[in-house]
């Protein structure tokens, strides 16, 4: 959760929206419109620019016909090449429409309910809550399931995963709700997945088979699949080296929660189907009573704090009251998504039959492809009349300023989010501090925010980012109301929970304090190919939460809140209604062969201190044992400028080469060769691939060489 950071990109995209505007021009919109692109390609190169993405491609639909499409930017940047309408992005996890729609086939066909549990469809599935067994398809298309979040390993690699869906369900065996089935919405990925199950147990088809049968054919997107394998050179747009040579295909095996490869043109397509009630073109995808359900708010008489517009799920709808669209006395649903390189939105206005589709590359990312697609569409209802003037953006003036009342209840206290640790206090004059635990230490990031007479705290360089308190179930959050990146509105949603003391930590806790673990079951084909990578987990605690853990796997600055309910477990630690509780796990200590091993979710770490040292000129012949855990070797401390050499026995393998601070100085899969000379002292070697692949290596000295 980085505060700053996300106010310094707020404040640039505001200075590219000054120089924005949407005029008449050159492309049919129905009747005598027209809709000039002249203005929306300036745009669209700004945005390029200012969030240094190489590629942004855009498409607008009205009564079935895609009326514009045009893409921006570069597919290689050594020739220049441009992508073109037809070029593919991922479009991460606005997949979850396709998903909806694919189970509400099944919901047309009698084949499925919406409101009769998942597990009567689809056998083998049970978690450690007992209730699970009530969760119904709908809870899983609204994000009322209450699980814990998403399966983030084995989702993104640089290969095909097909056991990926077999794995969600596997974790969730071994994990409790975080919630009651039904009781509240908090984004969930893991609920769509399962759609792919449910298809398959259903009907016997795989669900890439399915959806391209029965959605992509008869609407005609031909451009639209999910990564089964390699795509074609020039098919899709790709994400940048610094060197301007293309990464890897990401392979995003979620296919129903974020896995799709599409274009705007045949988003669009489904869009139109959507405004049409179910049909186009003569064919009939949905009916119209599905349609309907599919735009039914589902968070009504669920738990909530304050009224997030771009959380008023749908069933697979972001919001069925798209905000910027709202301005203009319309509504619209709208579903964005992002992945580590894409970021896509679309938004649809049922009754007037126009949508938009957003998807750009790397530094566009679902909010980015969000203001743009506002922008397009609220310039379209500006060309037909129904918009006397595009919306102004947002003012930034200061509001009037309040004495702040009594916050004994909230303030001074801790807050955490998934991920995330604040501490918030108030200064004699009353105004608001935030600080952020970062690098072991507290690091202020907002300070000194004024109250307002509008309830709010904000500062004066930025009134449009404002905070307050609110209670509901006898817990305390705090609200944040932001600026869109467009600037054209705000929305407020529970940012942070206050979290309490509990009881102090057991023996056995506080001794694990001090130590370190390290990931054993990362698949070798997982996209992370730079040096940001942090393989380590260490839990910390703080002595003004006496009783609380912090789990901070795979990154040092991450605070994930366990509550520990015995001396082998932690409970997830929070509650908060839409994203700000999302993707949360338990820890669960494990008995490895009388070591004390972690979960955390599906993660497993093993102990540092037990990591055996490669000695210097001793070959060592390493093989991966049958449960595919990756294997780790201490390099000799006591040597220095030895030359590393790796030799894998085939080719599914991959190794990584850390230092004493477990920076990535050599990866095989992007960066990495062997013999490696120089190997960094008293580093960590990480060997990985399939069960049974076998490695030598070999620490070799100066004379031994």
């Amino acid at each position: 959760m980085n505060l700053k950071g996300n106010l310094s990109k707020r404040m640039a995209f505001m200075l590219v929206l000054s120089v924005f505007f949407l005029g008449a021009g050159c492309s049919g919109l129905g009747g005598n419109a027209t809709f000039s692109m002249q203005e929306a390609a300036s745009y669209a190169k700004k945005l390029l620019e200012t969030y240094s993405s190489p590629s942004v491609s855009v498409a607008l639909v009205e009564n079935g016909v895609v009326q514009w499409a045009q893409a921006f930017g570069a597919i290689d940047t050594k020739t220049g090449r441009a992508p073109t309408p037809e070029t593919m992005f991922g479009i991460g996890s606005t997949s979850k429409v396709i998903a909806t729609t694919a189970a509400m086939i099944l919901v047309d066909r009698g084949l499925v309910s919406l409101d009769l549990p998942f597990a009567n469809y689809a056998s083998g599935f049970s978690m450690q809550s007992p209730e699970a067994a009530d969760i119904t398809v709908r809870m899983l298309l609204n994000h009322s399931s209450g699980f814990p979040g998403t399966e983030y390993r084995g989702s993104v690699l640089t290969a095909r995963n097909p056991g990926y869906v077999d794995g969600v369900l596997e974790t969730l065996a071994g994990s409790h709700l975080k919630h009651a089935p039904g009781d509240m919405n908090i984004y969930c990925n893991d609920g769509f997945t399962l759609v792919e199950r449910l298809v398959s147990a259903v009907t016997g088809t795989d669900y890439a088979t399915f959806v391209r049968d029965e959605i992509f054919a008869p609407l005609g997107m031909t451009h639209s699949r999910y990564p089964t394998g390699p795509f074609p050179d020039g098919s899709y747009a790709p994400e940048f080296n610094a060197d301007g040579s293309p990464m890897p295909q990401e392979y995003n095996n979620t296919f129903a929660s974020g896995g799709l490869y599409s274009t705007p043109s045949d988003l669009c397509r489904l869009l139109a189907m959507f405004a049409n009630g179910g049909e186009l073109g003569g064919v009939r995808v949905l009916s119209e009573a599905s349609v309907r359900a599919m735009g039914v708010d589902q968070t009504i008489g669920k738990f909530k704090m304050g009224v997030t517009k771009g959380a008023r799920y749908g069933l697979g709808w972001d919001t069925i009251v798209q905000p910027g669209v709202e301005l203009a006395g319309r509504t619209a649903w709208s579903k964005n998504g992002e992945t580590g390189v894409y970021g896509s939105c679309v938004i649809v206005i049922p009754d007037l039959k126009l949508g938009v589709a957003v998807m750009g590359v790397s530094g566009i990312k679902s909010n980015q492809a969000t203001a743009l697609a506002e922008r397009v569409i609220l310039a379209a209802l500006v060309e037909r009349g129904l918009l006397a003037s595009m919306p102004d953006v947002l003012p930034e003036t200061p509001k009037e300023r309040a004495q702040a009342p009594d916050l004994s209840e909230y303030l001074p206290g801790f807050y955490a989010s998934t991920g995330g640790l604040l501490r918030m206090e108030q200064d004699a004059r009353g105004n608001l501090s935030i600080f952020q635990r970062s690098g072991g230490d507290w690091t202020p990031y907002l300070e000194g925010l004024p109250h307002r007479a509008n309830g709010y705290f904000s500062s004066d360089d930025d009134p449009n980012t404002e905070f307050s308190f609110a209670e509901g179930r006898g817990m305390q959050y705090a609200m944040n109301r932001g600026a869109s990146v467009s600037r054209l509105y705000q929305d407020e949603t529970p940012m942070v929970q206050k979290i309490g003391p509990g009881t102090s930590l057991s023996a056995a806790w506080t001794n694990r304090l001090s130590r370190t673990w390290l990931l054993v079951n990362m698949p070798r084909t997982f996209y992370t190919l730079d040096a940001t990578w942090y393989p380590c987990l260490a839990l910390e605690a703080l002595p003004e939460l006496p009783g609380l853990i912090f789990a901070k796997p795979q990154s040092k600055e991450t605070y994930y809140l366990v509550r520990p309910e015995s001396d082998t477990f932690a409970a997830m630690g929070i509650t908060i209604p839409a994203g700000g509780g999302r993707d949360q796990n338990e820890l669960v200590v494990l008995d490895v062969g009388g070591e004390e091993w972690m979960r955390f979710g599906s993660y497993r770490f093993r102990p540092l201190e037990t990591v055996p040292v490669l000695s210097a000129d001793v070959a060592r012949d390493i093989g991966i044992g049958a449960e595919g855990d990756g294997e780790w070797l201490r390099l000799d401390p006591d040597v220095s400028g030895a030359t590393l050499t790796v030799a894998p026995d085939g080719d599914s393998f991959r190794w990584m080469l850390f230092d004493a601070s477990f920076v990535c100085v050599a990866d095989s899969l992007a960066r990495g060769k062997a013999p490696l000379p120089g190997a960094p002292q008293g580093g960590y070697l990480c060997l990985m691939g399939d069960a049974g692949a076998r490695f030598t290596v070999t620490l070799a000295t100066a004379e031994n060489e």
